[in-house]
């Protein structure tokens, strides 16, 4: 097992036995109902961010940071991997903002699931028609440690590859540097 499995394998691990047990002074484990999205826009159509669970505490002024540092993450790689740029193109040099070097490295030989780099010299254009990201949070010591990012984005194109696309998957985020940071991913993508 190398260690992007490893990896991932205690993350599950933790997210699985590190649940909050409400006690005096407790956040709850899941947001309320004002609280549980934040819209980042780009692109036409907003970028939708939701809490689905907290694993421990953690306070509501963290979690909306969160919320929205996270969104921010997946919005930059939405941006700069599909809907950015101009079409038609076939470089996607990068693609990959706020991934770790390892997940880069990892990401670019996956290009053709991870981007438009397949498609691109044959699209005119790429209009969102869905961008939404729901968030499960691994937090001890009343700190986000890890996350993951649910996803679904969608987007209609136009040229010789006229059609719409749903990328969906998972993205793994821890933060490092100062940044949260994706380390991994499990990503699907269609076309109709």
């Amino acid at each position: 097992m190398g260690p992007l499995p490893a990896l991932l394998a205690l993350l599950v691990a933790l997210l699985a036995g590190c649940q909050s047990h409400g006690g005096p002074g407790a956040a709850p484990e899941r947001p309320s109902r004002s609280d549980d999205q934040v819209t980042l826009s780009s692109h036409g159509v907003p970028t939708k961010v939701g809490i689905h669970r907290v694993h421990g505490r953690l306070p509501v002024a963290r979690r909306k940071a969160v919320r929205r540092q996270v969104g921010a993450v997946v919005d930059a790689w939405w941006d700069a991997a599909y809907l950015g740029g101009t079409y038609p193109r076939s470089a996607f040099p990068a693609a990959f903002p706020g991934f770790t070097d390892a997940a880069e490295q990892r990401a670019r030989e996956d290009k053709a699931l991870l981007t438009n780099q397949t498609g691109g010299p044959r699209i005119d254009s790429v209009t969102a028609r869905r961008r939404t990201v729901t968030l499960d949070i691994l937090a001890t010591g009343r700190q986000a440690r890890a996350v993951t990012a649910h996803f679904v984005l969608a987007f209609d194109t136009t040229g010789d590859k006229t059609g719409t696309t749903t990328v969906r998957g998972r993205l793994y985020l821890t933060h490092r540097r100062g940044a949260w940071r994706v380390f991994g991913y499990d990503v699907a993508k269609g076309s109709r």
